[in-house]
């Protein structure tokens, strides 16, 4: 079969020779529809950290059961299926207590192990979510990095009637604004340099959307208080301390970037001064998928709009190279098989 091999920074092929995933009693064979590229496939092929390298890549994607193991219940062939790519050890002190996100020794399709940018995947049943007739397969591939950003939003200090400003207007943004929109969040304001994710950004129902160095017309905005909470969906040294600096005194800043190397963090004593609370978020558990599934069957979201290009498994390489070597326009891309 065919699949996308990464060998670490900067080496990203296609190979055509790949043998076909054999399947244990508890997984299912899936042939892959449409795979996205997610911003850490683009950050692990600039940096070589974040995925291992020899492996396929891909962990946001659909399709369709092929094959099943012998002690598989519940599924059939032809059922449309989208998964959820981490794997917990199912034993440690934090997967016994419902945060399979935090499992000491969390593993992942697409980063640890074999992924689906492939023809075909083996995935363990217990991972695998049904695609109501009303979801497209394309839509059910942008259900993992939603279900990121509405883990986030759900797992911060977050309350009815907040005022909020989302750094960053890629895909996990984008989704971070739609979830804050359902959850009652008074004003959103956005900071992204890009013109073009600006104007989606307030589509998908932000308030006020403004370049970086634009972002001191929030403070007068809010009475010269600031937002009560700053979700950051960049995670680098600029949004961080941008974050401190737009937060109002006592207020609380998400992180839910990532940024994979050391650097100094700017402003830190602002943290203290305004006694803000800053954590960071990390991943979804098992539940979150399902309640995706739902607000996107009630049509309560616009995915589509989110994605802007899709590509075959040969443009792949050049591709990567020009997502992790532009300022683009680029929402999120699929790979079509």
């Amino acid at each position: 079969m065919k699949g996308v091999y990464f060998n670490g920074k900067k080496d990203i092929l296609v190979k055509t020779d790949l043998p076909k995933p054999n399947i244990k009693d508890d997984e299912v064979l899936v042939k892959v529809k449409y795979c996205g590229i997610c911003g850490s496939d683009i950050e692990s092929y600039k940096t070589g950290v974040l995925e291992t390298p020899g492996i396929i890549i891909g962990h946001e994607f659909s399709g369709e059961i092929i094959e099943l193991g012998e002690n598989v219940r519940g599924w059939k062939i032809g059922d449309q299926v989208t998964v959820n790519p981490s794997l917990p050890c199912e034993e440690c002190y934090w997967c016994l207590h419902s945060k399979e996100n935090m499992c000491k020794w969390l593993s992942a399709l697409g980063t640890t192990y074999d992924g689906a940018m492939a023809e075909f995947i083996n995935v363990k049943s217990q991972r695998l979510f049904k695609i109501p007739d009303s979801i497209s397969y394309k839509e059910a591939a942008l259900l993992e990095p939603f279900c990121v950003a509405l883990y986030a939003v759900e797992d911060s200090h977050f309350k009815i009637g907040d005022s909020v400003a989302v750094l960053g207007a890629g895909s996990i943004g984008l989704f971070t604004i739609q979830v804050l929109k359902l959850a009652g969040a008074s004003e959103i304001f956005v900071i992204e340099p890009v013109e073009s994710k600006r104007k989606l950004a307030l589509e998908m129902g932000a308030d006020n959307a403004f370049l970086p160095k634009k972002s001191s017309k929030i403070n007068r905005l809010t009475k010269k208080i600031g937002p009560d909470h700053i979700f950051d969906c960049v995670g680098n040294p600029n949004t961080i301390m941008n974050a401190m600096q737009l937060v109002k005194r006592g207020g609380f800043i998400t992180i839910i970037g990532i940024y994979p190397e050391a650097f100094e963090m700017k402003g830190f004593m602002s943290l203290v001064l305004k006694s803000v609370s800053m954590k960071g978020v990390f991943g979804y558990t098992q539940d979150i998928w399902q309640k995706a599934i739902k607000l996107l069957e009630k049509k309560n979201l616009n995915l589509k709009n989110l994605i802007t290009n899709t590509i075959s498994i040969e443009e792949v390489p050049e591709y990567f190279e020009f997502l992790a070597n532009s300022e683009h326009e680029d929402i999120k891309v699929l790979v079509e098989f």
